[in-house]
């Protein structure tokens, strides 16, 4: 079976040590497929890794077929997906809530966990270790209570097998141990997190898993050599990077969260679906639209975030924000999550956001997942700013942006009307939602982001867009909207301290 990844079929080109790599090797054991593993050397990218990657340049990148999936978690889905008929474990469950869960807190291991221990990762005194040491552990804390609700006692996250939260947090083990080491510290203590700790005991035994991990020993004088460079300001490629910031949390809303996330303490009554929002978030905008697509009807339960429901607390007590959908009394969080939720929950309800084919599936996601991570934050600097002069560089940081993301419209609609092609995809619901406060940001500072003449793809693409039904029906008003900005923008602008 040449989907089986013989012959040179299948390529991944990492490093030796980097987590995000050891999270596909781990996968591609699971499942039983042969590949050629190209070492990468971050010092000196080749030429196959600036083409295969050539957004970020970074590794794993699986090429299979002669066509690159970037991104580590985009990839491990992808494996999944294009080889889940081989008899051997998925990563994901087949059940559309527990498919919600596990995406949930693969996204909290990349997003919250990690940002707090790549500090510890990266003190390199006692006292900048102990500091993150304190911050890290209540991240620990509700990894441990996420445990016990996901492997409802069995072996692992994904149950008696490993699963997609295993292979994202398990990746980590070896480098955890080691900064242990160094810094003197107990990250994964059986007293305080027995689940946890024999967790990591099972995973690191799995046979695909012992075949992947580095040598300890290997790892630690790799680390000890980071640690001198950083000491003396030496700038090195680093193997632990993560693009995104940390969400506020703290360990006594952390206690409720997975108790939630099974379904108590959701709220929920009375409505088979809720959507808990803010008129203005582009986040609740992206659920309200496909939602539509679908067809779906729904209560929608506007939020003040500046004085936050019991119901949004109890049912997003990890992150407190908008958007949470609840659907029979269980609350699905974080505004692409829920996005995959709905396509999955409700197949037969309109055009899919994904498409079918694993491959276009993987594309959609990588790209959603570059809006977030990688556009939104230089566009967010432009939204903030006050000036004409912090305007002006805002702007000229966000453009190069736009311009990758011309590229992948062209790439992505195949000269159709949207990036999900004939009717509109994940993608165009992802930075879809952002549309209106583009043009609301522009009136504002002057400026034309999805300029015609530079960008007409995107330009005529944001038109249609905005001409759909479903999206028509939840995208705000933009007078209000703009209302609402120049108010944001005059407290912005306040000294520190005015109110």
């Amino acid at each position: 079976m040449a989907g089986r990844g013989g012959g040179g079929e299948l390529r991944l080109l990492g490093t030796w040590s980097s987590p995000w790599v050891i999270r596909v090797r781990v996968a591609l054991g699971m499942k039983g497929l042969s590949y050629e593993y190209t070492e990468e050397d971050l010092s000196s990218k080749s030429d196959l890794l600036l083409r295969s990657n050539p957004v970020h340049e970074k590794v794993p990148v699986l090429i299979h077929g002669g066509r690159p999936v970037c991104e580590s978690l985009v990839v491990l889905e992808y494996i999944d997906e294009t080889w889940g008929a081989t008899g051997t474990p998925q990563l994901l469950p087949a059940d559309p809530y527990d498919r919600a869960t596990a995406r949930f807190w693969t996204n909290y291991v990349n997003d919250t966990f990690f940002p707090s221990w790549k500090v510890l990762f990266r003190s390199t005194a006692a006292e900048q270790r102990a500091e993150a040491f304190k911050n890290v552990v209540p991240r620990v804390e509700a990894l441990e209570r996420a445990f016990g609700e996901c492997s409802k006692g069995k072996a692992f996250f994904g149950g008696d097998d490993a699963g997609l939260v295993d292979v994202a947090l398990g990746s980590h083990l070896v480098w955890i141990k080691v900064v242990d080491e160094v810094a003197g510290a107990n990250l994964l203590d059986e007293a305080k997190f027995p689940g946890l700790a024999a967790w990591a005991e099972r995973f690191l035994a799995v046979d695909a898993v012992r075949q992947v991990m580095p040598d300890a020993g290997d790892v630690l004088k790799q680390y000890k050599g980071f640690l001198a460079k950083w000491t003396a300001g030496a700038v090195i490629p680093i193997l632990y990077t993560n693009r995104k910031t940390d969400p506020d949390s703290n360990s006594i809303i952390l206690t409720q969260f997975a108790a939630a996330m099974a379904g108590r303490g959701g709220g929920g009554g009375g409505g088979e679906l809720q959507l808990l929002g803010t008129w203005y978030s582009p986040y609740a905008m992206r659920a309200k639209i496909a939602l539509g697509l679908k067809g779906l009807s729904y209560e929608y339960i506007e939020q003040d975030l500046f004085g936050k429901s019991e119901l949004l607390l109890k049912s997003n007590p990890v992150h407190k924000k908008v958007p949470v959908l609840i659907h029979a009394g269980r609350p699905v969080c974080e505004s692409r999550v829920v996005l995959e939720y709905v396509d999955e929950a409700w197949p037969g309800a309109a055009p899919p956001l994904l498409p079918a084919d694993p491959h276009g599936r993987a594309t959609a996601r990588f790209w959603a997942t570059y809006f977030d991570s990688t556009f939104f934050p230089p566009w967010r600097a432009l939204m903030r700013a006050t000036t004409a002069e912090q305007r002006a560089e805002a702007f000229m940081n966000a453009v190069p942006q736009v311009e990758v993301l011309e590229r992948a419209f062209v790439e992505c609609s195949k000269g159709k009307a949207f990036f999900g092609g004939d009717a509109v995809g994940l993608v165009d619901v992802v930075v879809g939602g952002f549309v209106v406060w583009f043009k609301v940001v522009d009136e504002v500072a002057d400026t034309s982001l999805l300029d015609e003449a530079k960008f007409p793809g995107l330009a005529a693409w944001a038109e249609r867009f905005l001409a759909v039904d479903a999206v028509r029906e939840a995208m705000p008003d933009a007078g209000k909207l703009l209302e609402h900005y120049k108010g944001f923008l005059a407290k912005l602008a306040l000294p520190a301290g005015s109110t």
